[in-house]
């Protein structure tokens, strides 16, 4: 019996084997169907981006949904909605709350709103004809019209439509489990019969070879599932790992053969001819990977490096600010030194500060260099959050979360007034609170042709009269330095 217990495992392995080579096509083409997304809503063509951008996000279950595809679905999903407000187009919004249904992860706050903003505009255009210029019913106009006294009853049926989608969801999935398993089964009792007409036939040499087949197919097996095991322990024992790692960096970063890859222009160790002061906690936990360990992962790493001190002089060059990029980068690495971060985690601090602006490569160096703005070339020039993450190609896997963070995020202010999420206090990742801090710092204290130049404790007193917008831990630390 343990024979063609072998045997069956052999079948199944080969079918697991053909899956992912399927598999690892059908990723390429999500690839650049999510390029040609990002390419579309770029050039304005919202109707193809939200074709593109759903093809992409059919191909993933919510759970392994990379952060870069959830962002720029959200934005694909808000842009079309605000082009639907405008025009009116039923149909068009019909569909998008049926993807919504379909990927309600993509759904957020300023997504919400407009919905809200839609349904209360065909509610109009229902009762008063489709003239949106005609005013909104006021509050005593309401117990005479059943069409807008209803719309809180109208959401809570959607809302009650997709909790019926999602428990219809949840049954087709255990169905489908059950016919997995009914397959499997029915499998299992094929090769069963088969292995018996075989054994009936006395063929010792085809069940020999069977048996050895089965055999390395099993040890496969056996090392894919080992490290299947390891990996999930592994979430587990994370922190306590990551800790061992943070004391072992902090460690060799005080020692003369610390092997970390270098960086150009980066400061020296932070209070190497004194005591660091390590405000806050000994050692800050970053949520980085582990140092590189291997000689391929250390080029790795100063591969990357040497990628982004090359951005970073594109970026200076085209916004006209000469040396921002190692500047604040350079500050950004003190800070998180000051701040109990690691040499190696500062380190790769210094790299992302190093791009933190490269969306201002998709704006014309003409508009980031004008006097005078108007109020859509400031909304352009304020997407560049949003358009960098599409430039970060370059970056590793491993590494793409922090630089994500520090892209995107490096204009939400403290109190909820920043942009494009309005995130608050510790919900502003840490890499972002720094870049922040140093960006908004070195341009007080550098040329600019619209004001004056402000001496570093008249730059510090400007940022703490801005309450609310910087860390004031961050800041702290910030009046140490300088």
């Amino acid at each position: 019996m343990n024979k063609i217990r072998f045997y069956v495992s052999c079948l199944l392995m080969s079918a697991v084997a053909l899956t992912a080579s399927v598999h690892a096509v059908d990723m390429d083409l999500v690839n650049r169907y999510l390029n040609a997304a990002n390419d579309q809503y770029s050039a304005g063509n919202y109707v193809k981006a939200f074709t593109y951008i759903n093809t992409v996000l059919s191909s993933y279950k919510e759970e392994a949904l990379p952060q870069n595809v959830e962002v720029l679905s959200e934005t694909i999903y808000y842009g079309y909605l605000e082009q639907i407000k405008n025009s009116r187009d039923t149909a068009a919004f019909n569909r998008v709350k049926e993807k919504l249904i379909e990927f309600p992860y993509i759904s957020s706050e300023r997504i919400n709103r407009i919905i809200k903003i839609i349904n209360t505009y065909e509610a109009q255009d229902v009762a008063w004809g489709s003239d949106p210029t005609r005013p909104a019913a006021s509050a005593s106009d309401g117990n005479n019209n059943p069409i807008l006294r209803n719309t809180l009853e109208l959401q809570l049926a959607l809302e009650a439509l997709k909790r019926e989608t999602q428990e219809a969801e949840a049954e087709r999935n255990d169905e489908h489990q059950e016919n997995l398993l009914r397959t499997q089964r029915e499998a299992y009792e094929r090769a069963l019969t088969e292995a018996r007409e075989i054994s009936g036939k006395g063929s010792k040499f085809v069940i020999f070879g069977l048996l050895l087949l089965g055999a390395v197919v099993f040890i496969v097996f056996v090392v894919v599932l080992i490290n299947l095991v390891m990996n999930m322990r592994s979430v587990k024992t994370q922190n306590e790992k990551f800790m061992e790692t943070l004391k072992a960096v902090a460690e060799m970063s005080r020692a003369p053969q610390y092997g970390a890859p270098a960086l150009d222009a980066l400061p020296p160790l932070y209070g190497a001819n004194g005591e660091m002061r390590l405000i806050g906690s000994a050692m800050k936990e970053t949520g980085l990977p582990p140092p590189p360990a291997t000689e391929a992962e250390k080029k790795e790493l100063a591969d990357l490096a040497a990628k982004c001190r090359e951005i970073g002089v594109q970026i200076d060059r085209a916004t006209g600010r000469k040396n921002n990029s190692k500047n604040v980068a350079e500050m950004v690495f003190k800070l998180a030194q000051e701040m109990g971060v690691a040499q190696y985690e500062a380190t790769l601090f210094f790299a992302v500060a190093m791009v933190y602006d490269i969306g201002f490569l998709e704006i014309d160096e003409a508009l980031l260099q004008a006097d005078n703005l108007t109020d859509a070339q400031k909304y352009e020039i304020r997407n560049h959050v949003k358009q960098g993450l599409a430039q970060l190609s370059f970056v590793p896997e491993k590494y793409m979360a922090v630089f994500a963070d520090g892209v995107l995020m490096h204009h939400e202010n403290m109190d909820g007034s920043g942009y494009p999420e309005g995130l608050e206090g510790s919900r502003i990742p840490f890499i972002a609170r720094l870049i922040h801090v140093a960006e908004s710092f070195n341009a007080l204290i550098s040329k600019r042709n619209y004001r004056d130049i402000f001496d570093k404790e008249t730059a510090l007193n400007e940022l703490r009269k801005k309450d609310g917008m910087y860390d004031p831990d961050v800041l702290n630390v910030l009046e140490h330095i300088i």
